[in-house]
């Protein structure tokens, strides 16, 4: 399961540089711990509110590298993104009164967490905002810190908006077709969606791979990571099909985040004769 952390601030840099973004112009840089990365990518699109789903809000995204157009969509995709790519740089969501009510900031130079929220610290200053088209300059008038991660940042864009994104196409899966429910690797993820509602981190751990188990016990922070954890898994959860290849299968399956829709893909293993979930990725749609 994906999902993110939270804080304040972010990130400017001793120089930058002017490039094409998305049939736009970006001038921009962060710096994070002493290390500036010249933001040469940007990305405007318009998204359904996170706090009011009737509205609109206008997604600004500046990175050190090109995204993909699913990257450059979905925030969840922008997290792998990150991942893959060691992506660095800072998003700002603008809502309608022109204002900036939520955004975030990313790097590999982070020691910490590689990307946290950050709002409150930045000023915006705009030129132009259409339904098409946003132009101005987002900053951090000094540098910040965030549990001794110090960061800072400045974009000048001139951008064309894009619309928001359709949801994506089916997945292609391997192998053969599960029914609803994910026959037996859907019983053994029921199983384990019950330990963890139930708390029992002991038992829980039995329900993942040996290297996934391996990696939560050996890390100090997984029992204070574990209520999240629970917290975060979309409730409702119903497996809706996938396919088996083998000792690996995968599960579709759709559930409740708040008021919203979640639609999830459970990567399952077979392991001493049992199976195990390895992954879940889990992207929320506004109804």
């Amino acid at each position: 399961m994906h999902r993110f952390r939270s804080s304040l601030a972010l990130v400017l840099a001793a120089f930058s540089l002017t490039a094409l973004a998305a049939d736009g112009t970006v001038t921009g840089s962060l710096t994070a711990n002493g290390k500036t990365f010249a933001l040469k990518h940007a990305y405007a699109q318009m998204r359904k509110s996170p706090f009011d789903k009737k509205k609109q809000v206008l997604q600004l995204t500046f990175t050190d590298q090109e995204l993909s157009p699913a990257a450059a969509s979905d925030d969840i995709e922008l997290m792998q993104a990150q991942d893959k790519q060691a992506l660095s740089g800072f998003t700002a969501t603008i809502d309608d009164d022109k204002q900036i009510i939520s955004g975030t900031v990313f790097s590999p130079a982070f020691k910490k967490m590689k990307q946290f929220s950050s709002v409150g610290t930045q000023t915006l200053d705009l030129k132009a905002m259409t339904a098409t088209h946003v132009a101005g300059t987002v900053k951090m008038p000094k540098m910040d810190d965030f549990f001794d991660e110090k960061f800072q940042y400045s974009a000048t864009f001139d951008l064309p908006v894009s619309k928001p994104a359709g949801p994506p196409p089916p997945p292609v899966l391997k192998g053969t077709p599960l029914p609803a429910g994910g026959g037996e690797p859907g019983k053994a993820y029921a199983a384990y969606l019950k330990l963890l509602a139930g708390g029992d981190m002991k038992a829980f751990l039995g329900g993942v791979t040996a290297a996934r188990a391996k990696e939560a016990s050996s890390d100090p922070d997984f029992k204070k990571l574990f209520p999240l954890i629970q917290a975060m898994q979309p409730k409702s959860v119903k497996v809706t099909g996938g396919a088996v290849d083998g000792n690996n299968a995968t599960l579709l399956a759709t559930g409740k985040d708040g008021d919203q829709t979640s639609n999830g893909k459970i990567t399952m293993v077979k392991e001493g004769g049992a199976w195990k979930v390895e992954k879940e990725e889990w992207k929320t749609q506004s109804e």
